[in-house]
């Protein structure tokens, strides 16, 4: 009788579960959705810099803002798609929203960021700097 009280399985630790049902499982993990930002960060001697895959989006459907030591990244989507033949209307509305937050180096100079977007890859350099912390500010996208 216990084996069929629902959602018994994930009370279980991972290696003891098995089957097809692990999927469902991971889909209600926190990062299963959230596969749209994928990210490479890399670090130099004298700067941080990023790569953020965005397929889709266009430069106008993004913010980016930096306070407080946090990146935040947001993405931004309407799209309406009418399709009109014969006797009959097609119509598609989709909406959604992304976003994406990273705690950002103390030693990283927040006015001199830069960010470029072009065929959805946002790229971001953020320089080091030598002392003190600066204020939040929005990022402009070339």
């Amino acid at each position: 009788m216990r084996e069929m009280m629902p959602f018994r399985g994930r009370m279980r630790p991972r290696r003891e579960r098995e089957g097809w049902l692990d999927f469902f499982d991971e889909m209600f993990a926190p990062d299963f959705w959230n596969k749209g930002m994928r990210t490479d960060i890399q670090e130099t001697e004298d700067a941080y810099w990023m790569e953020i895959e965005l397929p889709g989006y266009k430069k106008e459907d993004l913010d980016l803002e930096l306070k407080n030591n946090m990146l935040k990244i947001t993405g931004q989507k309407d799209e309406e798609e009418e399709e009109k033949k014969q006797n009959y209307i097609h119509r598609e509305r989709r909406r959604g929203t992304i976003q994406r937050c990273f705690t950002i180096d103390e030693n990283v100079d927040q006015d001199q960021v830069e960010a470029q977007f072009e065929n959805g890859i946002l790229k971001l350099k953020l320089p080091k700097k030598q002392k003190g912390a600066g204020e939040g500010r929005t990022i402009d996208i070339d």
